[in-house]
């Protein structure tokens, strides 16, 4: 059983933070897959490449994306990757138990490059799912079928089942809390909403388990300096931390 990545990306943020990214991607998931496609607006030096920069940057160009890596992948499961994490390597461990589900890791923090804080809530982000190939194929056709046609709304959502109207939608979801902790880097040129605090949520429904901490666990703080500690990382010097 072979295990995937699809990386997307618009190139679009800090240079330095991708390619710090990149690097961590590759390191936390070496010896764990076996196969990685990249597709980008622009050449990237990470596994097979290719290009797409033929619409906007937006829904439809995410999803058109991720449909073609995962058309040219060779992988089983699939690992869908995004170009602002840093993932812990403890995520690209988990196999999905069936091959009709999609699955979630939820030990996700967002954090602010701004003063180092970092938040958590329950959510589900295509930049933590994992599943079969061929489910993501299916279903990443008919997102992008039906954005070509209908255009996307934003009650559509991204995260599949998601993507289509609810009466549209397949398929269920599972998830899962991998052992370390995996952080969303939520910079100014994020595609998606930045919050980092409880009152831009519309209720306590939406951000549940809400923790905050300037301590991030498996990460340590980031404060005072976050270019030097994206440094460490870019450079392999960063050791995680275990959590007691």
């Amino acid at each position: 059983m072979k295990k995937g990545l699809v990386y997307y990306t618009d190139n679009n943020p800090n240079p330095f933070l991708l390619d710090t990214c990149r690097k961590n991607l590759i390191n936390v998931s070496e010896g764990k897959i076996d196969d990685i496609v990249s597709v980008s607006s622009e050449p990237i030096d990470l596994g097979r490449n290719y290009i797409l920069n033929d619409i906007p940057r937006g829904p439809l160009q995410i999803f058109k994306k991720i449909l073609l890596g995962l058309e040219k992948s060779e992988a089983d499961i699939v690992f869908l990757i995004e170009h602002d994490i840093l993932y812990h390597p403890t995520h690209f461990d988990f196999v999905p138990p069936k091959k009709n589900i999609f699955y979630y890791n939820r030990n996700r923090w967002a954090v602010s490059p701004v003063d180092g804080k970092a938040v958590f809530y329950q959510t589900n982000v295509i930049s933590l799912l994992v599943a079969y190939r061929d489910l993501l194929i299916e279903h990443y056709k008919r997102v992008v079928e039906f954005n070509e046609r209908v255009g996307w709304r934003s009650r559509y959502g991204y995260s599949p089942p998601k993507g289509l109207p609810s009466e549209l939608r397949q398929g269920k979801y599972k998830t899962w809390m991998g052992e370390g902790a995996c952080l969303d880097i939520r910079h100014e040129d994020t595609y998606t909403r930045v919050r980092m605090t409880k009152d831009q949520f519309r209720s306590e429904r939406s951000c549940r388990d809400w923790a905050e901490t300037y301590d991030i666990p498996n990460w340590g703080e980031i404060k005072p300096n976050w270019t030097e500690w994206l440094r460490r990382i870019n450079i392999g010097s960063f050791q995680f931390k275990e959590n007691l």
